[in-house]
């Protein structure tokens, strides 16, 4: 009880209780007091110095093995046409074809006629015999109104005649341009008396454009046309000029 006592004394008296009451009978811890309220804030300290640089970090997962390529997919829709390209450099040449079969490429250069004389009177002398009945002329080269060939393919041609005559012949072939004289080229004659007779000839001449052939007669000039004892004179390309 006393010691009960003694305590409240030097809680409650002053510095003598204390100096000697207090200090004789020894100190007793007191009762816990209350919390005290929170203090404020404290302001905000200095920044510190810049640390060091950290490792480097880790990037996100690692990639993983490629797999195995999918099922292909359907076709597309056709896709509008694009505009032409530029023309692209020229291919190298190609292997020479194999060599063709032999052939003229002047083949389609034709030129022929052949015409008959229906006129019964004897030609004029040194005049183109008429032979007024053509049998053929292709391309149209004869000009059966004036007995002349004229050419129209220049070339190597074929002329020949063959005529009944009664009496005495001579025939020649002449050959000039337009409606000159023209220059003889050959003579035919045949000689007999009282009787009919077939004359023929033939001479293969060098023709140029526009060059003309024809049949004359001399003062020896007894040819006819008649049924049965044809006249004709004839004509026909052999080789195109080259």
């Amino acid at each position: 009880m006393w010691t009960l006592w003694a305590m409240l004394i030097c809680l409650a008296g002053g510095q003598l209780a204390s100096a000697t009451l207090c200090r004789t009978y020894g100190t007793i811890p007191g009762i816990p007091g209350l919390p005290g309220q929170p203090g404020s804030d404290g302001r905000d300290g200095e920044n510190g110095p810049k640390g060091e640089q950290g490792p480097p970090g880790l990037g996100g997962a690692e990639r993983g093995e490629k797999g195995d390529p999918g099922m292909p997919g359907a076709p597309g829709k056709v896709g509008p046409r694009g505009f032409p390209g530029p023309p692209g450099m020229p291919g190298l040449p190609g292997i020479p074809g194999p060599m063709g079969e032999p052939g003229d490429y002047k083949v389609t250069f034709k030129s022929a006629f052949s015409a008959a004389r229906s006129i019964s009177s004897y030609p004029r002398r040194d005049q183109p015999i008429r032979f007024d009945r053509v049998l053929t002329n292709e391309n149209g080269h004869y000009e059966n109104r004036y007995g002349r060939f004229t050419c129209r393919v220049p070339g190597t041609y074929y002329f020949t005649y063959h005529v009944t005559s009664r009496g005495n012949l001579c025939l020649n072939i002449k050959k000039g341009r337009g409606a000159s004289r023209g220059d003889k080229v050959v003579t035919f004659c045949d000689f007999v008396h009282s009787s009919f007779q077939v004359t023929t000839g033939a001479v293969v001449l060098q023709m140029a454009m526009n060059e003309s052939v024809w049949l004359e007669p001399t003062e020896k000039n007894s040819l006819v046309g008649l049924e049965g004892s044809d006249s004709i004179f004839s004509g026909f390309l052999i080789f195109p000029e080259a």
